[in-house]
C-alpha cells in the first residue's frame, strides 16, 4: 500500500487548507486561500494539481471556504459539504452544485473511506473528517470549542492527527481583542486552547499514532513555540517522544507528513 501524506498548505485565521493524498489520489480539506497561493504552495510541496479529486468543506467561515469555489472550477472537481452547510454556501457565497454528505455516514472517495463527524463550533453544521485506507487512519479537527465523546471516538487511534491548538489562555486574556470576541473564543463553540488540546492528546493518542499536527494557531493570542511546547509536554507525559510533532503555518505550507 502507498504511504498516505498530509500536506497542510495553510492553517490559521487568514486561511486554512490541507490535502490528504496517496499516490496520484488527493482530497483537499477546505480552501481558504486564493487560487494563486494554492497553486504555488502545491507546487512547493510537490503535490501535483492533477491529483486533486475533490474539496471537502468543514464549515462556511471565510478562512475555510473563500477560495474553494474558484479552486473547484479550476481543478474541475466536486465540492462536498453537509446539506445545511451547502445551503449556506449557496445562499451567501454563490456556490453552485455540491455533493451532499451526512455526518457519521462513511462514503468512498478517491481510494479513501471518508467520514464527516460533528464538532462544536459556531458555524452551521461544522464537521471534522476521518480518512481511512486499509489499516491507516487520518483525523482532522481544526475548529472546535471543546472536546467531547464524539471527537474522542472519531479521532482516537489515528496514525496522523491534525488537531486545533488555537490560543494561549493568558495571551488571549491580555490581548486587545474586544471582550465579546474573547468570550466567543473561550466558549464551548469557539476554539480549542493549547491546554485543552494537550489535555485531549492522552485520550486519543495510541500506540498507532505516529504524527500530530497542531492547527489554527492564532497569530496574536498564541505562538508556535508555546503551542508546540504545550503539546510536547503532554506527549512526554505519555512517554511518547517517538510521536512526530509539528504545526501548520499561516504564511507557508509545511512539508508533507507521511504515515
Amino acid at each position: 500500500m502507498s504511504k498516505i501524506g498530509v500536506t497542510v498548505l495553510a492553517s490559521g485565521s487568514n486561511g486554512n487548507c490541507a490535502v490528504v493524498h496517496s499516490g496520484s489520489q488527493a482530497i483537499m480539506v477546505d480552501c481558504g486561500i486564493s487560487l494563486r497561493t494554492l497553486r504555488r504552495r502545491l507546487k512547493e510541496e510537490a503535490v501535483d494539481e492533477s491529483w486533486i479529486k475533490a474539496i471537502l468543506i468543514t464549515h462556511e467561515h471565510a478562512d475555510h471556504i473563500q477560495g474553494a469555489r474558484v479552486a473547484a472550477q479550476h481543478f474541475g472537481v466536486p465540492i462536498y459539504a453537509t446539506a445545511r452547510c451547502a445551503e449556506v454556501l449557496r445562499a451567501r457565497f454563490e456556490f453552485g452544485m455540491m455533493n451532499l454528505i451526512a455526518a457519521c455516514n462513511d462514503f468512498p472517495l478517491s481510494g479513501f473511506n471518508v467520514r464527516a463527524f460533528p464538532v462544536p463550533h459556531d458555524a452551521v453544521d461544522t464537521v471534522g473528517y476521518v480518512f481511512t485506507r486499509e489499516s491507516t487512519k487520518i483525523g482532522l479537527a481544526t475548529d472546535l470549542g471543546q472536546t467531547n465523546p464524539m471527537a474522542n471516538f472519531q479521532l482516537r487511534d489515528c496514525n496522523t492527527l491534525v488537531l486545533e491548538s488555537n490560543y494561549d489562555v493568558n495571551m488571549l486574556a491580555s490581548s486587545k481583542r474586544p471582550w465579546p470576541l474573547k468570550t466567543r473564543i473561550l466558549g464551548p463553540s469557539g476554539h480549542l486552547s493549547n491546554a485543552d488540546s494537550a489535555k485531549f492528546l492522552p485520550e486519543v493518542v495510541t500506540r498507532n499514532t505516529r504524527n500530530v499536527i497542531l492547527a489554527h494557531i492564532s497569530g496574536d493570542c498564541n505562538t508556535y513555540d508555546i503551542a508546540e511546547r504545550t503539546a510536547h509536554e503532554s506527549l512526554r507525559g505519555m512517554s511518547r517522544n517517538d510521536v512526530f510533532l509539528t504545526y501548520g503555518r499561516r504564511d507557508a505550507p509545511i512539508p508533507t507528513v507521511w504515515c
